[in-house]
């Protein structure tokens, strides 16, 4: 059986020690109690912050293509007979209307002799019919008339034979350089052998395939970056030089060329490139990665009102290298909050650490130009 005498004193003292709580409680004013609210009203919260900036976003677009020259092509000899005459060494630049290779000619070079001398024979006699038709001899004009067929058939012979000349050796179609060939003098070759190649290799062109989502904005003279498959760290510049007319319906996918400057012709037709192109979609407000949190209603960024911080909903637009573009109600130049978030509230009196260090920096360096 319990003592209710014990019971009563252990209650009774139970209650003024619940009392004397209660005052020590109320004697602390609410602005120095640490763990409460209001205390930030008469304390700054140390933060650093960041500047609102503006960068644009860009999208970029990397495809892979083969190398060919700007103008290519594989030469035939236009006739057949023994080779006299070759200036086909590899690699050698030739200029356009350069003699690569001639064969033997001497039959059509006759044959040329030889019309020439019925040419010269048929405007002799056409000649000579009018010098007698001006001494009054009434040459016919049938006569005339044949005379002068037999000049209009004799150059028509002669032009014949130097285009069978001309057929007997082979030239430069444009300027460039010359591929390795088998053909030697002393060969025997036909209308089936292949001399040479020919390369203008002083720009190379490069097609590659674009999704179609880039329609319109993959246009000619878009610069664009080049980079060796082989060789990663060499890089060079092009620009668009063709956009393809249609959409392949089953790649959904569309071709475009660069040109890229060979100039310096370090580079070769057949080489593998990754190209780069990179399209600006407008400018945007960007802020450090790391000052965008999430709430209820998304997400939103602490910036600065004087001394106060102000909670300002953004919409994210793109991550890019450590920062977030971003859509709000913010101005550029303005800064936002990138340490010390957890404890901001909405309104709360803050102290910017950085502007402290920037202020403390200014007197040093005045104090320094005194001295």
């Amino acid at each position: 059986m319990f003592n209710s005498h014990a019971v009563m004193r252990f209650s009774g003292m139970s209650a003024l020690l619940a009392c004397a709580l209660m005052l020590g409680c109320s004697d602390t004013p609410d602005e120095e109690t640490p763990g409460s609210r209001g205390s930030w009203g008469a304390r700054e919260l140390p933060v650093v912050t960041a500047p609102v900036e503006r960068a644009p976003l860009i999208d970029s677009i990397k495809s892979v293509g083969t190398a060919r020259a700007r103008q290519s092509v594989t030469l035939y000899p236009e006739s057949s007979g023994f080779v006299t005459f070759a200036k086909l060494a590899p690699d050698t630049p030739v200029l356009k209307g350069e003699t690569l290779l001639k064969l033997d000619d001497r039959d059509q070079a006759l044959a040329v002799r030889q019309a020439e001398v019925e040419l010269a024979e048929a405007k002799r006699t056409l000649t000579r019919y009018f010098s007698l038709n001006a001494s009054e001899a009434n040459i016919p004009q049938s006569t005339i008339d044949t005379a002068q067929s037999n000049v209009d058939l004799a150059e028509i012979r002669l032009a014949q034979a130097k285009v069978e000349l001309s057929r007997r050796q082979v030239t430069a179609p444009f300027s460039g350089r010359i591929g390795i060939t088998d053909v030697e003098i002393g060969d025997r070759v036909d209308t089936s052998t292949v001399i040479t190649s020919l390369d203008d290799r002083s720009v190379l062109l490069v097609d590659f395939t674009v999704p179609e989502s880039f329609i319109g904005r993959i246009v000619t003279d878009l610069e664009v970056q080049a980079r060796q498959w082989e060789s990663p760290d060499d890089n060079t510049s092009g620009r668009i030089v063709a956009v393809d007319s249609r959409v392949d319906s089953v790649t959904r996918a569309f071709r475009a060329r660069a040109a890229i400057d060979n100039s310096a012709d370090s580079l070769r037709p057949g080489m593998a490139f990754e190209i780069d192109a990179s399209i600006e979609k407008g400018e945007y407000l960007s802020v450090p990665e790391l000052s965008v949190q999430w709430g209820a209603d998304g997400p939103y960024v602490w910036s600065t009102q004087g001394d106060r911080a102000m909670r300002s909903p953004v919409e994210m637009v793109r991550r890019v290298d450590g920062r977030m573009l971003i859509r709000g109600e913010l101005s550029e130049g303005e800064r936002v909050i990138l340490e010390g978030i957890q404890s901001v509230r909405p309104g709360m009196k803050i102290k910017d650490i950085n502007a402290v260090k920037a202020t403390a920096h200014s007197s040093k360096s005045e104090q320094a130009d005194r001295g």
